[in-house]
Parts: structure tokens; C-alpha cells; sequence
């Protein structure tokens, strides 16, 4: 599985939620080509022990089984190992802050679904090992990365979740596509040149994914001696400078996010972002063109689409073209980070 690590000394943890028994509170997702199953299936096929994967899908993943499951194969870990936690699904915020990734079951007063703040928590009491790998693509994962520094010590961890802890995430599977990718030695996944895929660079693939087809900011930190050098995978040979690019490619009239997976004869493979894989095709340099999207410098002053009306504000930052503003008129507490679809230039009065 990956260079370094022992497949016998894996120790993998996921939770794939697309439906929940509270519709209205958290609507389902597809199922179709659910990519929280194919994570699992690459985990198996790298010769991970079938008794050291755990996998919750939908509605075996109420939070009194993910509690009870977590623990329980926490305990089982053996000194050394590594554990690879992976959540897929809806995250929630409650009004005083309190993230939690939500269980089949949650959405009713008594229970919030599976608070982020129990998984460090429940690592350093439980587990064995001294390295964890977490991973989540929901709304508001930034939160596990928050939990992990108030409350991981004894262990190392390396977090890379799809959102800030204060933002939504996108409901496409942008960020587990970018994991899987790279877990799989996909070539431009090696930014470097060097054969290898780096945890560093697999963190880098995916921002950068996100924030050129989702226009939303991930999130990657390290806790302890969590080597980001450390190689997730050998990487095939990239045939070209192309491979890797980001580009916007013409279909139908319309312009897509995509990114060239492969080259070859003067055309180019192209993987359109939040489509599926046999969606894939060669196109002709005439059909790509560079991202076209404004930039807006910090003390700019624009207007922010919000609940269908414009409000006026202020650009505090831009990261990789994503822009973190400041309402006019209205406290801290509501900035955020915005797509260039919801950011115009004010008009001059």
C-alpha cells in the first residue's frame, strides 16, 4: 500500500454516510460509484488484514455503532501501527461551535451525530500504534484538524480533511478522488518528478484540486513526528509536462473544470472534476483553455451574493482564488470564504 508501511501493520478506520434517517436535516447523496467503497477496496487489494478494516456504510453507521466499532478497533491496535481514519458524508456546526460529522442517526435534540472532539480523544486512550492518518470530506472538517491540537499529544497525526472548520464542502467527491489518485500512484499526483508521492503532495494535489473545481480551501496539518515526506505510493511515469494541468475544456458550449491525465499524439486525456471516471476523454489543444477567473487584491471592495441579494464588502485574502471577505456593517463572526460566482466588483457609486 504505501512505501514504508507495512500493510500488516494497517490499521484502517471508514465511515461512508450517503443516506440518514432525517432526510429533511441532511438529504442523501448518490450512491452510484460511491468512491468511500472504492478506498476500501484499494486498502484491501494492498494487503491490509480484512480483520484490521472496519467499514460503516449508511445506515450501519448510527453514532452508538461508529462509537462502539472506533473503540473497539482502537483497542485491538498492536504498538507501531498506523491507523488511517477516513469519513465520508454531512458534517454539522452547532450555535456554540461543537463540529460533528453526522451519523445515520443524528438530527433529532439528543443526538448531534459523532462529535469530532471524541476521535483524537478516543486515539490517545485507545490506540496503540503512534501514528493516525485522518481524513474527512464533509462539511466543516477543518474542525477534526482543531480537535487534533486541543487534544492529540501521545500520538503523531497527519489530518487532511476537504474544508475549513468554519465552511461548507462541496458535495461532489473532489477531495476523496484527489486521496484515492494519489494512494494509487496516479502520475500527476508527483508533482516533483521523483517517482514517488509524497504525504506532502498528496495533500498539495488535493487543495489544489478543491480549490480550482470547488473553489473551497482544505485543510492539512501535522501534530507530532508525522513525516509529510513520508511516500503514499510509487508513481507511474508522467509522459508529459501536460499531465497534471488544470485546465477549463469546451463541451457543449460550456466551459468544465478538468485536469489532463494523460497526452500523447497532440491531444490530451482530460478527467472532468465531479464527473465519472468513463466520462474521460481525449480532446484536441483547441478544446482547453487557462481558468479564467478574477482575482480580486486584499482592500478591494465588492459585493457578495448572500440568501439571493448583494451586500457589500471588503477582500481581506485570496488563496489559490478563493477570496475571504468581510461583510460592511456586520461583526467577524460572518466572514468567510467565497467563489468568484458569488464576488462581483462594487459598482462605483
Amino acid at each position: 500500500m504505501i512505501l514504508g508501511w507495512d500493510p500488516a501493520r494497517v490499521r484502517v478506520f471508514v465511515v461512508g454516510i450517503l443516506e440518514w434517517r432525517h432526510a429533511d436535516d441532511y438529504p442523501p447523496f448518490p450512491k452510484e460509484r460511491r468512491r468511500d467503497h472504492r478506498l476500501v477496496e484499494h486498502f484491501r487489494a494492498q494487503g491490509i488484514p480484512a480483520d484490521q478494516i472496519v467499514y460503516l456504510q449508511d445506515r450501519a453507521a448510527t453514532t452508538a455503532a461508529v462509537r462502539d466499532a472506533f473503540d473497539a478497533h482502537l483497542a485491538a491496535a498492536q504498538p507501531g501501527e498506523l491507523l488511517v481514519v477516513y469519513f465520508a458524508g454531512h458534517g454539522t456546526r452547532s450555535d456554540r461551535g461543537v463540529t460533528y460529522f453526522a451519523s445515520h442517526d443524528a438530527g433529532d435534540p439528543r443526538n448531534f451525530g459523532w462529535p469530532v472532539a471524541e476521535i483524537p480523544k478516543a486515539i490517545e486512550r485507545r490506540f496503540g500504534g503512534s501514528h493516525a492518518l485522518l481524513l474527512a470530506d464533509c462539511c466543516y472538517s477543518g474542525g477534526l484538524a482543531d480537535a487534533v491540537d486541543d487534544h492529540g499529544d501521545r500520538v503523531a497525526y497527519a489530518t487532511l480533511v476537504s474544508s475549513l472548520a468554519s465552511e461548507l464542502s462541496t458535495g461532489n467527491w473532489t477531495f476523496t478522488e484527489g486521496v484515492y489518485a494519489a494512494l494509487r500512484g496516479q502520475a500527476y499526483a508527483d508533482t516533483d518528478g521523483s517517482r514517488t508521492i509524497t504525504l506532502r503532495e498528496m495533500a498539495d494535489q488535493v487543495a489544489a484540486n478543491l480549490a480550482f473545481a470547488e473553489e473551497q480551501l482544505a485543510t492539512f496539518r501535522i501534530v507530532g513526528d508525522f513525516d509529510p515526506q513520508a511516500i503514499v505510493a510509487a508513481a507511474r511515469p508522467r509522459p508529459s509536462a501536460d499531465v497534471g494541468r488544470r485546465v477549463e475544456v469546451l463541451q457543449n458550449d460550456v466551459w468544465y473544470p478538468a485536469q489532463i491525465i494523460d497526452s500523447g499524439g497532440g491531444r490530451f486525456d482530460v478527467h472532468y472534476f465531479g464527473y465519472e471516471d468513463a466520462d474521460d476523454e481525449w480532446v484536441t489543444a483547441d478544446r482547453i483553455r487557462e481558468a479564467k477567473r478574477p482575482r480580486y487584491p486584499a482592500g478591494t471592495l465588492v459585493e457578495v451574493l448572500w440568501n439571493k441579494e448583494w451586500y457589500p464588502a471588503r477582500v481581506h485574502d485570496c488563496i489559490a482564488g478563493v477570496h475571504h471577505i468581510h461583510y460592511d456593517g456586520y461583526d467577524h463572526s460572518n466572514d468567510e470564504w467565497v467563489s468568484t460566482a458569488r464576488i462581483r466588483p462594487r459598482a462605483r457609486s
